[in-house]
């Protein structure tokens, strides 16, 4: 598959590399990334369980499923323009945080909402 922003690899476990990103993930991210107008920095993507409990992660994070990617976020304008584009592409999943804002597809989960951390 081919995206305008992202790589596959940028979605890559890193403390092993492993990757099971959901592609449909990467098209919505790609999308929102277009409408957004600004650089989507992918700070965390899939994750393995050893790295999801390593950091504290949630035992059912959607990071393990490969349906989940958190996004850097420097200011308040550029978390706007991030959240403002995952909602018009369709996320309905969305947590904000400090300096990162995590969008989801897993619908296993209660949606829609947003979330602070």
């Amino acid at each position: 598959m081919s995206w305008r922003y992202f790589r596959y690899e940028e979605f890559a476990c890193p403390c092993c590399g492993k990757n099971e990103t959901d592609e449909a993930l990467i098209d919505f991210l790609d999308d929102a990334r277009k409408e957004a107008g600004i650089p989507f920095i992918i700070t965390s993507g899939y994750r393995c369980p050893r790295h999801n409990e390593e950091i504290g992660g949630k035992p059912d994070s959607a990071h393990l499923k490969g349906l989940a990617a958190d996004i850097l976020c420097r200011t308040s304008q550029e978390r706007f323009k991030i959240v403002q584009a995952l909602i018009w592409v369709g996320f309905r999943r969305i947590g904000i945080g400090k300096n990162f804002v995590h969008a989801d597809l897993d619908f296993d989960k209660p949606y829609p909402v947003i979330w602070l951390y």
